[in-house]
This record gives structure tokens, sequence and C-alpha cells, in this order.
């Protein structure tokens, strides 16, 4: 994995998933092969390889008779933050996550979705360069998951950090992550970005174009080297097929447009994702080319 990189980790239950992590964070030892994080082995060098790596579990067992302050607190102590930074480190993550008015209250008092959060912020402390994050979106409001996606995306895109996404929620792997890989079985079944690897499960690009009257711009559309085929959706809606590697979203917005036709909508097809999953679980073979 790169620096800004956030990759989603996709595969049924039962895969291996939960086994990589483990094996990623040291917390198991590999029969064959080795893992590195930053050329470091996790297990026979554990604190050195993991001193930058904030991990958020799927079911986080948190301490009930503690407050997030106290929670944090050790956590500051265990990654031998200064005493002089832990309350600003502490706070900080607090605020980030939405929790800065429950920093006393005990944490058996706070709802699944709040834990949640928690729980993230504890792996938040000591801005580290990689993030694990199983499942981290379970049990949070859509407004809790919207203000996630927009934390991870800063971490990744102006700190440079690195995320680590384990999720089964495919919208938001497609919105936030810029790499997945899939496993099944514990086999790799495919790894790339969003867009190739689409292309290479399900053999083209879908794209919705919205225009009005679609009629008069379905011939100009269907004639675009690259485009496969049209699907009329509804009355203004197509569904178009995109050869894999082609990106005509230009040309056909020129296309609508030349035709005297209204633009409303031209973007990739929702649950492109969902659909390549499926596919490349219904193969249960690598299906990278």
């Amino acid at each position: 994995m790169e620096k800004g990189e956030v990759l989603g980790f996709l595969g049924p239950n039962g895969s291996g998933k939960t086994t990589c992590i483990r094996l990623l964070l040291g917390l198991m030892r590999p029969t064959t092969g080795s893992v590195r994080i930053r050329g470091l082995d996790p297990v026979s060098q554990h604190r050195n390889a993991l001193t930058k790596v904030g991990y958020s579990p799927e079911l986080p067992n948190l301490q009930t008779f503690l407050t997030p302050r106290e929670l944090l607190a050790l956590t500051t102590d265990e990654l031998l933050i200064s005493k002089a930074e832990a309350p600003h480190e502490i706070a900080s993550s607090l605020e980030i996550v939405g929790l800065t008015e429950y920093t006393n209250v005990k944490i058996s008092k706070l709802s699944k979705g709040m834990v949640q959060r928690l729980s993230i912020a504890q792996a938040l402390i000591g801005s580290p360069d990689l993030l694990v994050m199983d499942e981290p979106m379970i049990g949070l409001d859509p407004a809790g998951a919207a203000h996630f996606r927009d934390v991870f995306k800063k971490i990744a895109q102006e700190k440079g950090g690195t995320i680590f996404l384990s999720s089964h929620i495919m919208s938001e792997v497609e919105s936030l992550c810029t790499t997945v890989c899939m496993i099944h079985k514990g086999h790799l079944l495919f790894k790339g970005s969003i867009e190739e690897t689409i292309g290479n499960v399900l053999g083209s690009i879908f794209l919705i174009v919205e225009a009005d009257p679609v009629e008069r711009c379905l011939d100009s559309i269907k004639a675009i080297p690259g485009v496969e085929d049209a699907l009329r959706k509804n009355e203004r809606t197509l569904e178009l097929k995109i050869s894999r590697g082609k990106d005509v979203r230009p040309e056909v917005a020129e296309a609508v447009i030349r035709s005297g036709a209204k633009l409303y909508t031209l973007n990739y097809s929702e649950n492109l994702l969902e659909r390549t999953y499926l596919e490349a679980l219904r193969r249960g073979t690598n299906v990278e080319t």
C-alpha cells in the first residue's frame, strides 16, 4: 500500500478477512510467507512495527467502567505520548469523532454508535500513518457515516495517511476507496483501482445518461465508438454499456447537447462495485487480467 491510498478489503463471511487483519497486526504468526509494516515484522518487532498504526475492530470491546477521556489517556500512555501532549491529543480525537460532550460519561452509558465513534477516536490517537478499520461504519447513522467518509478522505488526501478498510457496505467502499481487493476462501480474487477492477471483472463500464427527450440523442450515442449497448431504463434515462478502457463521457455529453436535448445526469452507474463483487464471487477464481 502507498501513502494516501484507501484500500477497500472485500470478501464474504469466512473468506479470511479477519485472519488477514490479525496477521497484519501481529496477533497471529503466518504459517507460510511473511507480513511487513514499514519493513518490520509485526510479530517479532511488534511495538516498533505498530507504533504508527491505528486500529478499530468490527465489534469494539471497550472497558465500560471508564470514560472516553480515561480510555484515551491509557492509549496515550501506551503510545508513550508525553503528559504535556496527551490532553490535546485526547481532546482533538474526541472532537474529530463528535464525542467532546461525552468526554467524562461512562462508556457503559454510550450508545452503540457512540462506542463505534470512540473506537475510531482511539485509533486516531498519535496521528498514525496507517489506519486499519474493520467495518467502521457499522452502528453509525447516515450523518455519522458521511462525517467519517470526510474524515478518512482528509486523512488520506491532506495528510498522506494510508487506510486499510474492511467493509461489506459496497456504496461506502465505492465512494471512499481508491483501491479495492477481494479475497474468497483465503485466495485473492482481484486487486486494483475501482474502475480497473470493474472493467476486469464485468468486461465493461456502465454509464447512466439522463436526457430529455432521450429519443433525440439515442442514435448519436449508439454511434459513439466504445458504446456497446444502450438500455432504456425509463422515459428519459439510458444505461450505456461501455467497452473496457474507454471513457466516452465527453463524447456522450457532446452528442446530447448537439441533438438539442437537455442533459440532466451523466455518471457511472450505481452499484457497479456490488455487481463486480457478486460476479467475482460467482466465478470463485482469480479474475485479474
